[in-house]
């Protein structure tokens, strides 16, 4: 690497080479009102208490020069340098014989400055600012008020000197002025190649629009984007091309620029030099012109015709998965007619056989034939009402009829219900319904759902002599019913996804059963539909606990339903 490489030079701000210029100007001024004041004292000696100011005043401009070192701002130190030249113009006049001075033509000298200070304006302010202080000393001098003048003869030289400082003055702010226009011109050229390079080398296409919307300029992207010059975009209307059903679109994109002078985003199908269309997307927005009559139109074209192909896919994909689940809602109710009515035959004529309605079979087989012919019946027929139960839930058309009830005889009669599976696995059930909770407010058939599904979990899933035990308590957030079982329990890991329709655990610690895994999603689908919630509570080897509220279910001592508003009898505040 190159250690004396040059830096590169940091270009100078605008603001620091207008403070420069002034400091400048001033310190000319100061040089020229130094000479002034030796040349004076040579000449005429000893200054009197006026001509003593008039030397300050034209030795003043360095103070100015000075402040503009500081943080003052230029604006103010500039307006000051024009009043105070001005007003030492003026004062000078008066002391050298008024209007006949050969100092009154400095006061040409006043609005020439004014003009490095700003625009038209501030040259105007110093015109009249020094013809106001002209017409003073015109008046002075006609009332007959102007002191005598100390300047020796002759009085051609003096207007010489004069002129020649003039001139010299002059020539000082000719050249400031003119290195300023010249910075001016070189920032406008080097901005206007800068938009030019971004203009021409920009991926989107970039269109400068009249109000009627015709193309008054476009970029070079015109090529790769609609295959076409962007000479040839030039006087072109929207309508020649975008898409017949998009010009609505982008007409009123135009509009909303052109006439109510907002931005505005139209997407349309533009048209291409070779056949067919490019989606693009319009983004435009109104920009006064430089000679301030009106505003035309920039746009920024950009392809997306990507997007738009991918918005297709997905609207395409949610249309397919739409048509899927109305397949599967039709398939599962084709499946229910098909499937149900030669299950009842198999479970009616099985259980005739199994209770020898129409005397003995024959043979011990037969009877044991009959037995897993109706098991076989019955647990298939529960795992399609629960494919169909969690069908009509997820669709939206799962109903339910709420009543007060008699919790204590649904508990019972579910655990009537799993009473045979339960003594084949060495299982006890229980139940311990409290008082406060024998009557509740919910649908009947869900509430045993939810228990027979819970039991028959608990079953499943319960060395031989353990227990499986149904409970209920009122508390201040409604109904709890939990069930309880000793079994072999659930790894922390595998909680997050139980209860997701068809999940199941199978490792180490469970033993893999028969089942949908529809279950524990049944369980809580139901409780969400009562205003509640189901939570599983497990520990590996110690059990199961399963917690299902329902917030809406408590009701009063004489048996009727509690507002939800209403405090829960019994529970704690």
């Amino acid at each position: 690497m190159d250690m004396h490489r040059k830096k590169p030079v940091r270009e100078e701000a605008p603001q620091a080479r207008q403070r420069r210029q002034f400091i400048a100007v001033q310190c000319s001024k100061t040089g020229v009102g130094v000479l002034l004041c030796l040349g004076f004292l040579a000449v005429v000696g000893r200054p009197d208490a006026s001509e003593i100011v008039a030397m300050a005043g034209l030795v003043s401009p360095v103070l100015l020069a000075l402040l503009a070192l500081t943080s003052v701002r230029l604006a103010i130190l500039e307006q000051a340098a024009l009043a105070i030249f001005a007003a030492l113009i003026g004062y000078l006049s008066a002391l050298t014989g008024g209007v006949l001075s050969p100092l009154i033509v400095w006061f040409a000298l006043v609005p020439a400055e004014a003009a490095l200070a700003g625009g038209r304006p501030a040259v105007l302010r110093a015109a009249g600012a020094a013809t106001a202080a002209l017409v003073v000393i015109a008046a002075i001098q006609a009332v007959g008020a102007l002191p005598d003048t100390r300047l020796p003869g002759p009085v051609w030289l003096l207007y010489a000197i004069s002129i020649l400082v003039a001139i010299f003055q002059a020539a000082l702010v000719a050249a400031a002025a003119q290195d300023r226009q010249r910075r001016a011109d070189e920032a406008a050229r080097e901005g206007a190649a800068m938009y030019r390079f971004l203009a021409d080398n920009a991926m989107d296409l970039i269109t400068r629009h009249s109000s009627d919307g015709r193309i008054r300029f476009a970029s070079p992207a015109a090529l790769p984007l609609l295959g076409v010059a962007p000479e040839s975009l030039v006087g072109l209307a929207p309508a020649a091309l975008c898409h017949p059903d998009d010009l609505k679109a982008m007409q009123s994109a135009f509009m909303d620029s052109a006439y109510f002078a907002k931005p505005a985003t139209a997407e349309v199908r533009l048209k291409r030099a070779g056949g067919g269309h490019v989606w693009a997307e319009i983004r435009c927005r109104p920009v006064p012109r430089p000679d301030g009559n009106g505003s035309d139109i920039v746009a920024v074209t950009r392809d997306i015709t990507e997007r738009k192909a991918y918005e297709r896919q997905l609207i395409e994909a949610r249309d397919l998965s739409e048509e899927a689940n109305r397949a599967k809602s039709r398939f599962l109710a084709n499946m229910s007619h098909e499937l149900r009515t030669p299950l009842n035959a198999i479970i009616g004529f099985s259980e005739v056989m199994s209770h020898e309605m129409f005397g003995a079979l024959g043979g011990p087989r037969y009877l044991e034939y009959s037995r897993l012919i109706h098991e076989s019946g019955n647990h298939l027929l529960e795992l399609i009402n629960g494919i169909l139960d969690m069908s009509k839930i997820e669709a939206g058309k799962f109903e339910l009829s709420e009543e007060v009830f008699d919790l204590n005889a649904v508990a019972e009669a579910a655990v009537r219900f799993l009473k045979l599976p339960a003594e084949r696995a060495g299982v006890a059930l229980k139940t311990a319904i409290a008082q406060d909770t024998s009557f509740i407010f919910a649908d009947k058939r869900a509430v045993k759902q939810i228990l027979v599904n819970l039991l028959s979990n608990g079953v499943k899933f319960t060395p031989r002599g353990g227990e499986v035990c149904v409970r209920s308590r009122l508390d201040a957030t409604g109904v709890e019913i939990a069930v309880v079982d000793t079994g072999v329990g659930i790894p922390e890991k595998d909680l997050i996804r139980l209860g997701q329709p068809f999940e199941q655990v199978d490792g180490e610690h469970t033993r893999k059963k028969e089942g949908t895994g529809l279950g524990l999603s049944l369980v809580k689908a139901l409780a969400a539909m009562h205003g509640g919630e189901a939570a599983i509570q497990s520990a590996l080897g110690v059990g199961t606990t399963v917690k299902v509220r329902l917030p809406y279910a408590a009701v009063d001592e004489n048996g009727r339903r509690l507002a939800p508003d209403d405090k829960i009898r019994g529970a704690a505040a």
